[in-house]
């Protein structure tokens, strides 16, 4: 290391850096992290590229991260894309399925970026920074980008954008960011293109939280904001690369090149997007040449288009899985010895095989994949065991036992429905199966909390798409007050685990709590989690430059048909 290199990183220590970024760099140095988790925490926190590269450079490492590769596209031409039908608003405080989170995410952006490295990029935002504890975020907004109306986005649209967000009272933003940790008014702004985030509680990857896999969280010119609802009357006004054209609902929309982007001029003229029910007549329709794209679809709906000349398989693992949740508060699943027979009756790693044509990795009945840096990896792996789940079964007084699981038609949740209905059968357990559209799944009544089948049928498993980090899985499905609790677990424990977890900056104190979490749900086992999988999808040989996204976004700024 050369002599301006140190000098260089002890005045940033002195005069720039707080405790978060000194603690990082004395793991990074004393060998606790190696690159690619460096650089996922540093992201996070706010660090910026010449600062990642100075101390790259400290510890004798190539600098070089992250660099684009140039790559030759045609422009022109209009990418047709299917995508699943949704019953739901296309307002970004309503978006909770795949197929209007695509919609919404083309012409909408949000603040940052969670890539398939698990590292959190500039996007509206350029950076950012938290406070010593964690509990103040400070955002500085790109600036000169244009909404699609033509005016120009600053601290006002998304100060605006947040309060609504956090104010409607059936805003599936809660989810992600509940009033608990943040509320409207700690939405400030403190500089015409400066926005501070002031938390009620600590928190370790808010960036994440208001990334793209939040997917509510589009930022919408303050005037349109400020009218909740309007938004898609509007035109669905944001500052993507392609703005709104036409829309039939659930039929076909098609958006054009917003030649004012600020991310640079698309090569694609426009996109035409297709609403199918389900992932199978998206298959028929790329077979036949009606679609370029596919949003998503199951491994084995995949496998046709592999080592075929005409198609491409774009796939990234990922943290998203299916959670088979189990009421705890309705019999027959009152009794933890009941769930965890359940859970002992699957073959994961066959599940996998099966289901997902090998395209997914092992999960162990909690949100912690473990590709997370956060997971603790002494955890010990659930495997099958049929005599110990009759055995359960039998100690409970359900030798016998009787359930319906309610899912609904898209991917691979219908066969994992099956699978498990045979799995359980290996060990007496008597199981129907309710497979739904998606408008009567995800549908619900003024009420749709205490409505929804989703939330409050007694056997349910839902999709859940990837994340950057699990703190929305924990928040929203497991914590006793989680927007998103199918199975009605509350447990102060895990709460208390789970506070610790999200003020921990250190990744050491962040493993000590998710393994008295993971304890804690393999013991109770309100949810079962076998596997996690690696999103899939396919598409025509014309499309470059495209990269699946485990939210099922469909991100084509810089796509193009060759």
């Amino acid at each position: 290391m050369d002599r301006e290199t140190r000098r260089a990183i002890e005045e940033y220590r002195r005069t720039d850096a707080g405790p978060i970024e000194n603690n990082l760099v004395d793991e990074l140095v004393g060998g606790d992290l190696d690159r690619q988790e460096f650089l996922r925490r540093a992201t996070v926190f706010g660090l910026g590229a010449g600062t990642i590269g100075l101390l790259l450079r400290y510890i004798g490492e190539d600098v070089a991260f992250g660099a684009p590769t140039a790559v030759a596209q045609k422009r022109g031409g209009t990418l047709r894309v299917g995508l699943t039908t949704f019953p739901t608003s296309l307002e970004p405080y309503l978006l909770n399925q795949a197929g209007s989170l695509a919609f919404a995410g083309i012409p909408g952006e949000y603040l940052t970026f969670s890539n398939n490295q698990l590292q959190v990029k500039p996007w509206l935002a350029t950076s950012w920074r938290p406070n010593a504890d964690l509990t103040v975020w400070t955002f500085q907004l790109r600036r000169g980008v244009k909404f699609h109306n033509g005016k120009t986005m600053n601290a006002d649209d998304v100060v605006a954008s947040f309060r609504q967000y956090l104010t409607e009272k059936t805003s599936e933003l809660l989810s992600a960011i509940p009033n608990s940790l943040l509320e409207p008014s700690g939405v400030v702004k403190t500089g015409p293109y400066t926005v501070q985030f002031r938390l009620k509680s600590p928190n370790n990857a808010f960036p994440n939280l208001v990334s793209q896999t939040t997917y509510q969280a589009i930022i919408q010119p303050a005037a349109i904001a400020q009218r909740p609802g309007t938004w898609v009357a509007s035109g669905m006004i944001g500052t993507g690369a392609f703005r709104l054209k036409s829309y039939t609902p659930n039929r076909r929309a098609e958006l054009v090149r917003f030649p004012a982007y600020w991310g640079g001029n698309p090569p694609l003229d426009g996109a035409v997007l297709t609403f199918y029910e389900g992932t199978a007549p998206q298959v028929l329709a790329l077979r036949a040449g009606q679609l370029d794209l596919c949003m998503q679809l199951g491994a084995p709906e995949a496998a046709p288009f592999r080592n075929n000349s005409r198609f491409k398989i774009f796939s990234a693992p990922t943290s998203g899985h299916r959670m088979f949740g189990l009421r705890v508060d309705r019999d027959p699943f009152r009794d933890a010895r009941v769930r965890r027979a359940i859970a002992l009756t699957l073959n994961r790693p066959d599940l996998i095989q099966r289901l997902l044509a090998g395209a997914g990795t092992l999960g162990n009945d909690s949100p912690f994949w473990s590709k997370f840096p956060s997971t603790d990896p002494s955890i010990k792996q659930r495997k099958q065991n049929l005599e110990l789940a009759r055995a359960l079964l039998q100690a409970a007084g359900q030798p016998n036992l009787k359930f319906t699981i309610t899912t609904w038609r898209f991917a691979d949740l219908p066969d994992y429905a099956t699978a498990i209905q045979a799995a359980g059968r290996q060990a007496g357990m008597d199981i129907d199966l309710e497979v739904m559209s998606a408008g009567d799944y995800y549908g619900g009544g003024a009420d749709y909390a205490a409505t929804t089948p989703w939330l409050n049928r007694p056997a349910t498993i839902t999709e859940y798409g990837a994340r950057g980090v699990p703190n929305l899985f924990m928040t929203a499905a497991y914590q006793s007050d989680g927007i998103w609790n199918a199975s009605h677990y509350k447990n102060a424990a895990f709460d208390a685990a789970a506070k610790s977890y999200l003020s921990a900056a250190e990744i050491s104190a962040q493993r000590t709590a998710t393994k008295k979490m993971a304890g804690l749900l393999l013991r109770d086992t309100p949810v079962i989690t076998a596997y996690f999988i690696s999103y899939v999808t396919a598409g025509s040989s014309k499309v470059t430059n495209y990269q699946a996204e485990g939210v099922s976004q469909v991100r084509i700024a810089h796509t193009s048909l060759a």
